[in-house]
């Protein structure tokens, strides 16, 4: 190939990487990594090629032909998907018991519109696996099945990798990473797009153009990587310490028109505090508006009119 490359593995999410085109890579000779759905994970619970005890905080792996699978359970996302779950129920319950008593004391309310309104909050919460509810006279009933809930509970925090790179090529740990590289790279095109940086749309006409503001774009986004990870201690995100910076500035020495800017020599604390984690800034120095009319041609000689 152009560039010398003899294996080229492939990163895509769930919805890029199905089976046609696992199956048109290979016949490209490309590998892929990529990542399973619930219903294939359950699925191959159920056949008995993967089981729930290897799912972990550090990954695990499962072979199977050509085709490994690597296993984890992140804790941090596990708690948080059972206290959304958990928070959404309640909101279910607590409306439905409002709306019960509302129905209860007032004759003009329909029950049926609380039995729809209450179906519909079951299913905008994907709750129907393991909650139903039915009309009993003019209130809405709730019958919760526990040993649903808690098999839908069992993936909570848990994914699958998938991939058909040899061992050789990638270790678990390996395939594992380059798979979670996956949500910078979609975080990075957001931040381009439609984030911070808004790349689009351009308003350029011309080729050259257009490509020197994609890179500038690109430029940005470096900095803004760079920048996140020393604001992040101090509870910022990077478009909170840019605003902070925003009120970095020259300073203009006497008159504008002779054209003498320095920077400051202090900064109030916003902007103290990001600048501290930054590395530092150059000595204040002049800066002139316009170019010296005299140079020195011959140091010698000293100075020749122009």
């Amino acid at each position: 190939m152009r560039f010398g490359t003899e294996e080229i593995a492939v990163v895509g999410d769930r919805g890029m990487t199905k089976a046609l085109g696992q199956a048109a890579l290979g016949e490209a000779n490309f590998r892929y990594v990529t990542a399973l759905t619930d219903p294939q994970v359950r699925k191959l619970l159920q056949a008995g090629v993967l089981q729930l005890g290897l799912f972990d905080d550090q990954p695990a792996e499962v072979s199977v032909g050509h085709r490994r699978y690597v296993l984890r359970c992140h804790p941090q996302t596990q708690a948080r998907a059972r206290a959304r779950r958990a928070d959404q129920w309640t909101e279910v319950r607590d409306w439905i018991a409002a709306r019960n008593a509302k129905v209860a004391q007032s004759a003009k309310c329909d029950p049926q519109s609380s039995l729809l309104g209450a179906q519909a909050r079951v299913a905008k919460y994907r709750l129907g696996g393991w909650v139903s509810v039915r009309l009993e006279g003019r209130a809405v009933v709730v019958t919760e099945d526990p040993a649903a809930r808690e098999k839908e509970a069992q993936l909570d925090g848990c994914y699958v990798v998938t991939s058909d790179l040899p061992v050789a090529a990638a270790d678990t740990q390996a395939v594992h990473d380059r798979y979670l590289d996956l949500t910078r790279v979609e975080r990075d095109f957001r931040t381009l797009k439609t984030g911070l940086l808004a790349i689009r749309p351009v308003f350029l006409r011309k080729a050259d153009r257009t490509r020197g503001h994609a890179l500038v774009s690109l430029l940005a986004l470096k900095l803004a990587r760079a920048l996140a990870p020393r604001v992040a201690p101090l509870g910022l995100t990077v478009a909170d310490a840019v605003e902070r910076l925003e009120g970095v500035r020259l300073v203009c020495l006497g008159e504008a028109a002779l054209g003498l800017w320095r920077l400051a020599a202090s900064y109030a604390a916003a902007q103290t505090e990001v600048l501290d984690v930054l590395p530092k800034l150059a000595a204040p120095v002049l800066s002139l508006g316009k170019a010296n009319k005299r140079r020195l041609t011959n140091r010698r000689q000293g100075l020749s009119s122009q």
